[in-house]
């Protein structure tokens, strides 16, 4: 049970890394007038801090992806605009519908989630 859980732990804090590092990477603002995810904003050291408590890496990230999926759908609307003037070819109907922000967006959200529910479950072996 206890490797178990340190599985879980380790995934949780792997995705949490790789999530803040896009973050970082991108140069990511909660809104137009919010700091850069960078050491200024507390949530950073939550999320990169090696000392960090995993419930506060937990907390971190439910945060972050409630703020990521916001900005997701402002870049969706962006890029529904852009690809119904453009009218690129595809064929297959597969080629994102959002913009180059919003791709990346979608990934860290996608190791947001991967990293709360590692820590959900590692949390539910745990009791």
């Amino acid at each position: 049970m206890a490797e178990a859980l340190s599985i879980h732990r380790a995934m949780g804090r792997n995705c949490t890394r790789m999530a803040a590092q896009w973050l970082v990477l991108i140069h990511f603002r909660a809104h137009a007038n919010a700091p850069v995810f960078s050491p200024s904003v507390s949530l950073y050291h939550d999320m990169l801090n090696p000392e960090a408590e995993d419930s506060a890496r937990l907390k971190a990230c439910r945060t972050m992806l409630a703020v990521v999926r916001e900005q997701i759908l402002f870049e969706n609307r962006f890029g529904r605009q852009a690809y119904t003037r453009d009218r690129p070819v595809d064929p297959y109907g597969r080629h994102w519908q959002t913009t180059e922000l919003g791709a990346s967006l979608a990934a860290i959200a996608s190791l947001l989630a991967e990293a709360i529910g590692a820590f959900d479950q590692g949390l539910a072996k745990q009791n």
